[in-house]
């Protein structure tokens, strides 16, 4: 199976919305879903146009942080995955 290099979950405290985002090394998956909902109602992978896999992967973990940043200051609850 594979596993993420990083993940995070967050449950927005007003709907009860979640959101996961995984890193894959130098690609991020991101999900939202509503409450009780197995699927997605939208989801997106985010890649980086950059020369190396280190700079690619770099991008990836500051992007995952800030996402990360932006949930927190947006109120929602982080979860465990």
């Amino acid at each position: 199976m594979i596993k993420p290099d990083d993940e995070i979950a967050f449950r927005a405290p007003d709907c009860g919305a979640h959101s996961l985002v995984l890193r894959f090394g130098d690609v991020l998956v991101a999900g939202l879903f509503g409450p009780f909902a197995l699927e997605p109602l939208t989801e997106v992978t985010l890649t980086y146009d950059l020369p190396t896999y280190e700079q690619r992967e770099a991008e990836a973990k500051a992007q995952i942080d800030a996402l990360a940043i932006a949930h927190i200051l947006g109120g929602w609850d982080p979860i465990t995955v």
